[in-house]
């Protein structure tokens, strides 16, 4: 038995096919289950992972991805989005001193944000765009 891997395209047509008849997914291991049900039907040698369905997910336009994140105990840098691995930049006010004052981070790449204390993604939610839940 051989492990088949889904090309980008076959694993794009799939997720789109799941969320539109799901229209919500609450985590990314669901929707690894799920994708992978579906192809198990064609082939029963696919293999996915969960981080690779979740990247996918990320380049179709009618999926919007939702982080639900957890509390980090003191000021975390981030480097890069932990959704989408795009670039972070710092927002910024500023005081009555007129100094910049860091109250965040956003993403460039997608609707990202945080503040200073949650910033790591615990559990993804999955929807369709069509079907705004």
């Amino acid at each position: 038995m051989d492990k088949k891997i889904p090309s980008k395209a076959k694993l794009k047509e799939v997720v789109k096919r799941v969320l539109s008849s799901h229209l919500k997914v609450n985590s990314q291991e669901e929707l690894a289950r799920l994708v992978l049900a579906r192809l198990k039907r064609e082939d029963k040698n696919y293999v996915i992972s969960p981080v690779r369905v979740k990247r996918v997910a990320l380049e179709i336009h009618e999926v919007e991805i939702k982080a639900k994140t957890k509390k980090a105990v003191r000021l975390q840098k981030i480097d890069d989005c932990p959704i989408c691995h795009s670039e972070i930049e710092p927002l910024e006010v500023k005081n009555l001193a007129d100094k910049k004052v860091l109250i965040g981070y956003q993403c460039t790449g997608c609707a990202y944000q945080s503040d200073l204390e949650a910033f790591m993604p615990m559990k993804y939610a999955f929807l369709w765009k069509e079907a705004k839940i």
